[in-house]
């Protein structure tokens, strides 16, 4: 019988937050981290707390330094970038990488956010994934239960809607296209208030892309194009803020303010698109694994409702990840795949996805045998 991986990598560990004007929760984070504690319930220690407090107007920095808990290492750092750096992907991207240099070439950083109110076993959960072999753990993000009750009743339906149909779509993919780095039971979500990586990941992908938005759903997608390992753990759990109105231009609060205007009119790829997708991206993975670019199969256009040419140059990528983002180029191109499968309101997929799923393959057991890889980035 093989010896079970240790819970957690024998390396330093970074939880990095940046924080602009967030003096009204930033105590309550810290005083989170403070009682996160390991897999007997014992207090967890021997990380480090980075916070970094940029082009702050309040008082996040000194209020950070005050309710730092007895027992937990909190270093903050006080920046002021330049108007046009000041968002949230250049904050995330300073303090990522600051904690990528406190944390050293074999540590691990983690990020999450000034609003942010992880579990007691969530810093657990992430490096327990991590101890598994994953490049990167994503943990499951939820909305603070008082906040979201005060939503918008439209908001908060179809929030809770969404969120069911985000979890039959991860079930589908798992069940179609099962992948040994990232199990059943999964869930959807890799974002910034809850993700951790191994330092030489994050630098092996160049750290935080340089986007306008968005940035943590870009670093994972460098990630995967690099054929690294993301494992969506749903035992690390956070809480986040549930605010309508938000700091960045496109993130929570945006997707909230939607689903507030869209109610029951807000649509999704439904169960027939899913479920052809799930299988197309299982069919482009066995066949990239089997390294024949020259010879196409032929099913392979009819599934991507491309060009065989498309496919071929998306076959011969260096990396599956990429292989993947150009097989989606290809199913764009001509708009034969968005006639084929028209969006349909939320309620209407999840109830087509619920209705599809016990006829879908059993899934393979948690753990199961890797799949060949014909090149390998990973970080390992």
């Amino acid at each position: 019988m093989p010896t079970p991986p240790e819970p957690f990598p024998p390396c330093a560990v970074v939880v990095a937050i940046p924080a602009r004007d967030e003096a009204a929760g930033i105590a309550r984070t810290l005083r989170a981290l403070g009682a996160q504690v390991g897999p007997d319930g014992s207090p967890l220690r021997g990380f480090t707390v980075l916070v970094l407090a940029n082009n702050c107007r309040d008082d996040t920095a000194r209020l950070a330094r005050e309710a730092a808990p007895p027992g937990l290492r909190v270093q903050v750092t006080e920046v002021t970038l330049p108007p046009e750096q000041a968002g949230v992907v250049a904050a995330r991207r300073l303090a990522l990488d600051h904690a990528a240099a406190l944390a050293g070439e074999g540590g691990v950083i983690v990020s999450t956010d000034a609003d942010t109110r992880p579990a007691p076993q969530w810093l657990c959960a992430l490096l327990r994934a991590l101890g598994t072999g994953a490049d990167a753990a994503a943990g499951r993000i939820l909305l603070e239960p008082a906040q979201r009750a005060a939503l918008p009743a439209a908001a908060r339906r179809t929030h809770l809607i969404d969120s069911a149909y985000r979890q039959a779509v991860a079930e589908v993919h798992a069940r179609l296209d099962p992948v040994a780095h990232d199990p059943w039971p999964r869930h959807w979500q890799h974002f910034g208030a809850s993700l951790a990586l191994r330092v030489r990941a994050y630098r092996a992908v160049g750290g935080v892309p340089e986007v306008r938005h968005l940035e943590d759903v870009a670093l994972v997608g460098a990630l995967r194009r690099a054929d690294l390992h993301v494992r969506h753990t749903p035992q690390a759990r956070a809480w986040t803020s549930a605010r309508l109105s938000g700091r960045v231009p496109v993130g929570l609060s945006t997707q909230l303010t939607q689903w507030a205007q869209a109610g029951g009119g807000w649509t999704v790829p439904g169960a027939a698109e899913t479920l052809a997708l799930a299988r197309a991206e299982a069919a482009l993975r066995g066949a990239w694994h089997a390294g024949c670019p020259a010879d196409l199969p032929t099913f392979l256009p009819a599934l991507w409702l491309s060009g065989s040419a498309e496919l071929r140059a998306a076959l011969g990528a260096p990396t599956f990840g990429l292989a993947l983002e150009a097989a989606h180029r290809a199913r764009e191109v001509g708009g034969a795949w968005h006639a084929a499968y028209p969006p349909v309101p939320v309620t209407q997929a999840l109830a087509e996805l619920r209705a599809a799923l016990p006829g879908l393959r059993p899934l393979r057991p948690a753990g199961g045998p890797p799949q060949p890889t014909r090149s390998s980035t990973s970080s390992r």
